[in-house]
């Protein structure tokens, strides 16, 4: 038994130094957007155990990615927007920029687009280019637009261009392609020029006048504009990447045939793309993720009870602004902010904070519940 208890111990320890080691506590190094529940579920399929963590708000997975030939990988964490637009996109990814402060952001998932001799459906386009058509001005002869372009990340665009076709095109989990060519044709990689709006494109006319002014274009969809908004527009600046596999010709013709396809290519993409190692680990990667440690209602009542008035002394160390403070219930503040670390994913850092405000005896306390 003395063995077990030391054991236990010794482990908590090894826990805890490991958070302390990490650079930043609630850090995650890519976040995979997408838009519908289809596409996030392609991505999940693709990763190891994802891991899913409740908020008040959303439901997001969490999963280490382990890089090819190197001890070193990625926290990685995949949400999806529930939602099409690039309002939303901007509104959401903004959040999560500041939630989880990510090294880069990669949308995936589905798209329009644009026919061409050398593009196939199920094939995947990569955004050098991100064109907001929406802002306009109209006349009495018609629309006229007032686009605004954003650019994806040189660097990842750099080494998606030369990501080989045999680390993802081949991945046994691939599906089938709808059309019955599988093990025939391979699924292409196109970059260019991508059209984002807040509209569903199933005409003859939006094409062919976004050409007109677009010559490189070659596909059409509604989120990455307002996430590229939103990174360019954080103090962090993230990098990032949209890859979205083309389901249909934003023509008439539309339809749901190659949903389903194109979110498993991109989604094989992405994932194969990142274990190939695109963008510089943190430090923190080199050891396995971060274990939210399960703690007990009961638990945190006695925490709570025995905190009292330190509480402020927490919510300091937290810098958890005024104005959520001024929310706290008055005599359940210490309730409000295990919640609002729960929420963050941030409870392993409670045994710390407790050091810091010279309460080691609930520090020590704690490390027993674990």
């Amino acid at each position: 038994m003395l063995s077990t208890a030391i054991t236990t111990i010794v482990k908590a320890k090894e826990y805890y130094q490991r958070l302390k080691d990490m650079h930043q506590g609630d850090s995650v190094d890519v976040v995979i957007v997408t838009a519908l529940d289809k596409e996030r579920d392609a991505v999940l399929r693709y990763l190891d155990s994802p891991q899913r963590v409740e908020t008040k708000n959303r439901v997001v997975y969490k999963s280490y990615l382990q890089s090819e030939n190197s001890d070193s990988g990625y926290q990685v964490l995949v949400f999806c927007l529930g939602g099409m637009g690039n309002n939303l996109a901007s509104s959401v990814v903004t959040q999560a920029i500041d939630v989880w402060n990510p090294t880069v952001i990669i949308l995936t998932g589905i798209m329009g687009g644009v026919k061409g001799s050398d593009r196939l459906l199920g094939d995947l386009i990569v955004a050098e280019q991100i064109v907001g058509y929406e802002l306009g001005k109209l006349k009495d002869v018609g629309t006229e637009r007032r686009f605004e372009a954003l650019r994806a990340d040189h660097l990842l665009i750099e080494k998606a261009r030369h990501f080989p076709h045999h680390k993802w095109a081949l991945d046994q989990k691939m599906i089938s392609r709808p059309d019955g060519t599988s093990r025939r044709v391979i699924p292409q990689v196109h970059f260019g020029v991508v059209a984002s709006g807040e509209k569903v494109i199933a005409d003859t006319i939006t094409i062919p006048e976004l050409q007109s002014s677009w010559v490189k274009l070659i596909g059409i969809e509604m989120e990455s504009f307002g996430t590229a908004l939103a990174v360019y527009q954080a103090d962090s600046a993230p990098a990032m990447l949209m890859v979205k596999g083309i389901c249909d010709w934003a023509d008439p013709n539309k339809n749901d045939e190659w949903q389903e396809y194109a979110a498993a290519t991109s989604a094989a993409y992405v994932v194969n793309f990142l274990r190939s190692n695109p963008i510089g680990c943190r430090e923190n990667n080199r050891v396995q993720p971060r274990v939210t440690p399960n703690f007990s209602g009961k638990t945190k009542i006695m925490l709570c009870r025995r905190l009292n008035k330190d509480w402020k002394d927490l919510a300091d160390y937290f810098d958890i602004p005024e104005y959520k403070r001024a929310r706290f219930s008055q005599g359940y503040e210490c309730q409000a902010i295990w919640e609002w670390l729960q929420e963050r994913n941030q409870l392993y850092r409670l045994r710390d904070a407790l050091e810091f405000i010279d309460r080691e005896d609930l520090a020590r306390w704690l490390e027993e519940q674990f």
